[in-house]
């Protein structure tokens, strides 16, 4: 592809992501699909650039994953979601996930296995910087 070819791809992408045009259609596809936006898309949907490239980024990566089934996908994303404590989040992704076939002890699993990742990562940064704390009052005696 020449330098031009590229150049005028990417000004037709700019272009895209600043078009209303498409804000509407991807708000219309969303809630035709879910009933509503959720609070994310709905705040960002004044500013096509960032509404559209958040739709666009989360299509790729819920709905149309490339080595994951839509269900693993959507139980990442409740894990990801417990493990930052995103309650909004947690909630679209569980029913999301069911949606997907996720029975519910496959949601709790998941929330269980996040929570004690969670856990051992508050854990292990909480007991180094005790450690270092124990180094430091150790030296100072």
């Amino acid at each position: 592809m020449s330098e031009k070819d590229g150049n005028s791809l990417i000004k037709k992408a700019r272009e895209l992501l600043e078009d209303k045009g498409l804000s509407d259609a991807l708000a219309g596809m969303i809630e035709k699909h879910r009933g509503r936006l959720g609070f994310l898309p709905g705040a960002l949907r004044k500013r096509p650039r960032a509404f559209n490239q958040f739709v666009m980024r989360g299509m790729s990566l819920y709905s149309e994953p490339r080595a994951l089934d839509r269900k693993t996908a959507e139980l990442v994303a409740v894990s990801a979601a417990s493990a930052l404590r995103c309650e909004h989040c947690l909630e679209a992704h569980m029913a999301r996930a069911v949606e997907e076939g996720a029975s519910l002890d496959e949601v709790m699993d998941t929330l269980l296995i996040s929570g004690a990742i969670a856990d051992s990562s508050t854990l292990s940064v909480a007991l180094r910087k005790f450690r270092q704390l124990e180094g430091k009052l150790d030296r100072n005696k």
